[in-house]
């Protein structure tokens, strides 16, 4: 299990998660497309689990030795997210630039990072939670590292 930080401040930005195979974007349903009679729209990651957007390539080891000893993504890898559910996120909160906030009856998240870190305001992810979008939230792979979580 581990545990994303925000890069500039290093405070937790994710609860334990682990890592799982990248879900296909074609399967998440969007609010509109829902059956009659179904009322939530499910989140595309599944709670307690990420997925690096795209994944690594194979000779990429992306994996913290310690608690204390964080990962940054390097650019090499060519990851440009971590898809996480939105009830793992912490200490996030909205953007104060309004351009970012666009949606009908969520965000969209189509003008950049939304979501910021409530300590030190480093644009940290895009929520998408509007009723066209699939339900996410996607870390951006510069503004984070990862952690082994603590042991409970």
């Amino acid at each position: 299990m581990y545990v994303f930080r925000c890069r500039r401040c290093h405070a937790e930005v994710t609860g334990p998660v682990q890592e799982v195979a990248l879900p296909d974007v074609d399967e998440a349903p969007a609010p509109y497309a829902l059956p009659d009679g179904q009322e939530e729209c499910p989140q595309r990651m599944a709670a307690g689990c990420f997925a690096f957007e795209p994944p690594p390539q194979q000779s990429q080891q992306l994996v913290p030795v310690s608690e204390r000893r964080a990962v940054v993504i390097p650019r090499k890898a060519k990851v440009q997210g971590v898809l996480v559910n939105q009830g793992d996120v912490r200490d996030l909160v909205r953007s104060t630039v309004r351009g970012r906030l666009n949606g009908c009856c969520g965000l969209d998240g189509c003008d950049g990072p939304n979501l910021v870190c409530r300590f030190c305001t480093a644009d940290i992810a895009v929520e998408r939670s509007d009723c066209w979008t699939p339900q996410e939230v996607v870390l951006v792979a510069g503004a984070v590292e990862f952690v082994l979580a603590p042991a409970q």
